[in-house]
């Protein structure tokens, strides 16, 4: 039997306590994070039921390419912008896109919000372990869960976490984070393991800045980790690796997102809704600056939190005394910023990634689409739970209470979950979230506009239309003092129509609003509104036509003042004028042919004027411009309301519903009167072409002489 080695047998005993010591460490890393995600979980677990407020029914539920996992919706997904076909605003983000097909196509949510809420706490879940991960690799254990969890929490992630499309933010950050995370492994190991990680983060950036262009800072955030620790690190040679692992998915959606603004609409961000647009360089940076010190502000108490922070909510800078409240705050964080500094590269390294991530945003480069979003602060939060456990930590020190530290982050933690709970109820739908809006940024126009477009919709018998119009007069009182090039004819418009319903609801039943004093004050109301509205759309179209590229046929602005002219048409109907609202109306068809309201509304106006069978002309006019369904089944219901005097000009179509018949010398004439209507229109606007087709489908499937509609063709030549 052999002796026993001392030695040899210590080795295989300290081994064995290496091990439990490891999985003792795992263990508790693992319940660290299930804590911080049953805490994320608890927070977040009245955010479920909200429905889809704001910007979630344009980007999800008006979104026909979400609808099927096709190939098709694909390639119109990755080859058109985030808001197409309904706005241009120069987003690119096919990635988050897709992710709201795979939960309406894929996981069957549809337009149940529930399933996009699950996504996006997984999604914030995930981010909250990767903050503790890299918390433990940059500060202590403690220091790190005390981050995540005052992170997780911090009331102004809501709008990037309850907010379905916040997505966009979730994404980005989790691409920031994890890359951060891989890139740091690549360094620590070498062979196919440093590929491996090499190889997830070209994918997680490829992820990030697919699904949001700020998550490009990935690489500068990276490169800023180097150089703060150069001196311990010396990482240059895994430093050039990371670099070309980010920059080929980089100049994969630089390509693609050029290729794609390319055959975009131009972009234009409203002054009303970023002040900075319309600002010089130096008023501009000021303002942007305050703005910063009003993030800060938001960190440090947000007590009062708003989706809205249009004009006037945030004038531009001019020295007042809320801009150098504002210059004082980010001072005060800059100065702070500088004392952790002095005492932690840690600290320097968060504070400066921090300022990184949020430049993309902050309007210093470059003016962006709203001049202050809570979800911007969706990584930057993260510097700020740091700063506050660092600070917390040093006082703890100081005393020396060995409790205090755990005591005040708690208390934090709770307060903050406190606020978070509550903000999610904000979200529940447009009514809910405008009324909090108002109360937090009075002076916002977009505020009031919201919750007067938010009542009106909540009540279809317009009980409530006093109150929406007194929201909508909020609004264009802090729009009034703007100048027409600046000022938003939109809003004009909206307050319009619902002075319009007004008048619809007051007035006695099948008279004139005339023979109401009320309904005729509303209506002429309306007309003042629209009026203005249309001074505004020509000014600003004039403005327009001085950018290089307006296209007259590819741009909105140009048929905006059809549409207001169809509107001020409708109200001249409503005061008995049927002379006006006939010319309008049929400007309004001459302008914007494609639009069929266009011609519903010159119809109406001919049936108030007595002319029924000129209204089927138009409306049939109508179907063949625009080929809208609608229109011809208002054919239909016209010529059942009386104007078929021979009674032939229906007979019975497919499933028991009406068709007109063309053998009836009434639809006859009236569809070759309408082709000789649409031909002159089409040579107005110069399309020959397509006027040529008009008179060979006119002769051909109508049956009309050909005389008639050659006369029309040489008559504009």
């Amino acid at each position: 039997m052999k002796s026993r080695d001392p030695k040899g047998a210590a080795l295989p005993a300290m081994q064995s306590w290496t091990s439990l010591r490891d999985l003792a460490v795992r263990r508790r890393h693992l319940l660290v994070g299930l804590g911080l995600c049953l805490l994320t979980l608890a927070v977040y677990s009245n955010s479920f039921g909200a429905g889809f407020a704001m910007d979630n029914r344009g980007l999800i539920l008006q979104d026909a390419r979400i609808r099927a996992a096709t190939a098709e919706n694909i390639d119109l997904i990755f080859g058109h912008t985030y808001w197409w076909p309904y706005g241009e605003s120069g987003l690119f983000r096919p990635v988050t896109t897709l992710s709201y097909l795979f939960n309406y196509a894929i996981l069957g949510n549809g337009e149940h919000p529930a399933g996009y809420h699950w996504v996006n706490f997984l999604l914030h879940a995930g981010n909250v372990l990767l903050v503790y991960a890299l918390g433990l690799r940059l500060a202590s254990k403690r220091s790190a869960a005390w981050t995540a969890a005052l992170w997780a929490v911090h009331p102004v992630l809501t709008e990037s976490v309850t907010n379905m499309v916040g997505r966009a933010d979730l994404l980005a950050g989790m691409a920031v984070l994890g890359g951060l995370l891989l890139y740091l492994k690549s360094t620590e190991h070498a062979g196919w393991q440093r590929w491996a990680y090499l190889g997830g983060l070209s994918a997680a950036t490829a992820l990030g800045v697919f699904s949001k262009e700020s998550a490009v800072m990935v690489l500068p955030v990276i490169v800023l980790y180097e150089a703060i620790c150069w001196k311990e690190r010396r990482q240059g040679l895994a430093l050039v690796r990371g670099s070309l692992a980010m920059l080929i998915p980089l100049q994969a959606m630089l390509y693609q997102r050029a290729a794609v603004l390319w055959i975009s609409l131009p972009t234009t961000f409203p002054f009303c809704d970023n002040p900075i647009v319309g600002a010089g360089f130096v008023t501009g940076t000021l303002t942007a600056l305050r703005v910063m010190g009003k993030y800060v502000a938001l960190l440090a108490w947000p007590v009062r939190l708003s989706c809205d922070y249009s004009w006037a909510q945030i004038p531009l800078a001019t020295g007042s005394a809320a801009d150098w409240l504002g210059w004082m705050a980010l001072g005060g964080a800059m100065a702070a910023g500088v004392l952790l500094w002095k005492c932690n590269r840690t600290a320097l390294f968060l504070a400066g990634a921090a300022l990184v991530v949020f430049l993309p945003t902050s309007n210093l480069l470059f003016p962006i689409g709203t001049i202050m979003a809570e979800r911007f602060l969706y990584l930057p939060a993260i510097a700020f739970a740091a700063g506050v456990v660092a600070a917390v930590g040093a006082a703890e020190k100081r005393v020396r209470r060995r409790r205090l530290a755990p005591a005040l982050l708690g208390l934090l933690v709770v307060a903050c979950a406190a606020r978070t709970w509550l903000r999610n109820l904000d979200w529940q739908d447009d009514l809910t979230l405008a009324t909090a809006a108002v109360q937090t940024s009075p002076a916002s126009y977009k505020s009031h506009l919201m919750l007067a477009n938010a009542l009106f919709e909540a009540d279809p018998g317009r009980t409530n239309i006093d109150r929406v119009l007194t929201e909508a007069e909020k609004s264009l009182a802090i729009l009034q003092p703007l100048p027409l090039k600046r000022n938003n004819a939109g809003a004009l418009r909206r307050a319009a129509v619902w002075y319009l319903a007004k008048a619809d609801l007051i007035r006695p039943p099948g008279q004139s609003a005339a023979n109401s004093p009320e309904a005729a004050q509303s209506c002429r109301r309306a007309l003042e509104l629209l009026q203005r509205g249309r001074t505004m759309l020509v000014a600003q179209l004039e403005a327009a036509r001085q950018r290089p590229g307006f296209d007259a046929k590819t741009d909105s602005l140009a048929a905006a003042p059809a549409e207001v002219d169809r509107l001020i048409s409708s109200a001249y109907l409503k005061l008995g004028d049927t002379g006006r609202a006939l010319h309008l109306s049929r400007g309004a068809i001459e302008v914007d042919p494609g639009n069929p309201d266009a011609y519903r509304q010159h119809a109406q106006a001919l049936i108030a004027a007595g002319r029924g069978e000129e209204a089927v002309t138009v409306l049939m006019e109508g179907v063949m411009l625009t080929l809208d369904a609608s229109l011809r089944q208002n054919v239909v219901e016209l010529y059942q309301s009386g104007v078929d005097r021979g009674g032939c000009a229906l007979m019975p179509g497919q499933n028991g519903s009406m068709a007109l018949n063309p053998g009836c010398p009434a639809v006859h004439g009236q569809l070759c009167a309408a082709t000789v209507a649409a031909i002159q229109l089409r040579l107005t606007h110069g399309r020959r072409d397509m006027a040529e087709q008009l008179k060979n489908s006119g002769v051909r499937d109508f049956g009309c002489a050909a005389g008639p509609l050659e006369e029309a063709l040489a008559a504009k030549q």
